[in-house]
């Protein structure tokens, strides 16, 4: 399994020699285990214990950039300075992004808090309605950060679903495209560039969003965040974090309820609320796609993929 995990990062040698060479370069005491972490699907991810405590570590995958990696860090460290409940940066001497070399492969890093506690999608469970307006809260303070980074391209955002739909429609089953093709025009209606923009998380999803051992909760990961419609961010929360698979009234109550404690921080404008339930349907239909082309073209069977291709059609189908 960790074979699979190390390609992402061209690394062919032990766990231990990053951990060893992490402990040195940030200071962090001396090494006593680490564990691979298995949930998500870009980056080398894995918990590093020390005589000095827990610690994230978050190796970048080869198909980023150097500026990429910067972003991501420099992000964090707005989210950070704005309050947003997400996990602290740690320094090396080279600054929050490490470069290192072991075994003739160049890694780039960076070393995070660890939180005592799982993520939503591990602990197999929902947020009860104080915790979706904690989460409203965040997003709307995480829309209130005045940046406007370098954009990259994250397969799975609404904004690329015509893209990814033609490079991904030869291998929807029927009933997929059946759910996803009407989708099309309505995309195409929606004018997404004159809608509202600011700076969006656009991933605050179940492996995302994590509940520590006192239950606060944490947003965490920032490596698709883009400058995006204002409303992405409400609809990837209402298409999962939001989603109640029983019951289509709660679904919508849920959704009632975020919007509510969001819009104290940042009203919406009437073009944004009349967009929203179709920018959510589009939300579900980008799993289906992403997860359809994660199985057929890059053979990934994981659980946590077959968690968003069924929820991609409970969304949609609940949505007809």
């Amino acid at each position: 399994m960790r074979e699979v995990y190390k390609r992402r990062i061209g690394y062919r040698g032990k766990l231990e020699e990053i951990s060893y060479a992490v402990c040195k370069s940030f200071n962090l005491g001396e090494f006593s285990s680490n564990d691979l972490i298995l949930i998500g699907y870009e980056d080398f991810n894995f918990a590093l214990e020390t005589t000095k405590g827990k610690y994230f570590v978050k190796v970048f995958a080869n198909f980023r950039s150097d500026k990429d990696c910067q972003r991501y860090v420099d992000i964090v460290a707005e989210a950070i300075n704005a309050k947003v409940n997400t996990p602290k940066l740690f320094k090396s001497e080279q600054g929050y992004l490490h470069k290192v070399e072991i075994r003739d492969c160049n890694l780039r890093l960076c070393v995070m808090e660890h939180i005592e506690g799982q993520d939503i999608f591990s602990l197999g469970e929902t947020l009860n309605p104080s915790e979706m307006k904690a989460i409203a809260q965040q997003a709307a303070l995480i829309n209130s950060i005045d940046i406007k980074p370098q954009p990259i391209y994250d397969s799975w955002a609404i904004v690329n679903f015509l893209e990814e739909f033609r490079k991904t429609k030869k291998y929807l089953s029927a009933r997929d495209l059946e759910l996803v093709q009407p989708l099309v025009q309505e995309f195409k209606d929606l004018r997404i560039k004159e809608l509202p923009h600011c700076f969006v998380h656009g991933d605050i999803i179940t492996t995302n969003v994590m509940r520590d051992n006192k239950n606060k909760l944490w947003i965490i990961d920032f490596s698709v965040s883009n400058y995006y419609p204002r409303i992405q961010e409400l609809a990837v929360l209402a298409c999962n974090l939001f989603f109640d698979a029983e019951s289509k009234t709660k679904s919508e109550n849920n959704l009632n309820v975020a919007l509510e404690e969001y819009q104290k921080k940042i009203k919406l404008t009437d073009k944004e609320l009349t967009a929203l339930p179709a920018y959510v349907k589009l939300a579900y239909a980008m799993h289906i796609i992403g997860a359809t082309y994660a199985t057929s073209v890059e053979n990934n069977t994981s659980e946590e993929n077959k968690y968003w291709l069924q929820q991609g059609r409970e969304g949609l189908e609940q949505s007809e």
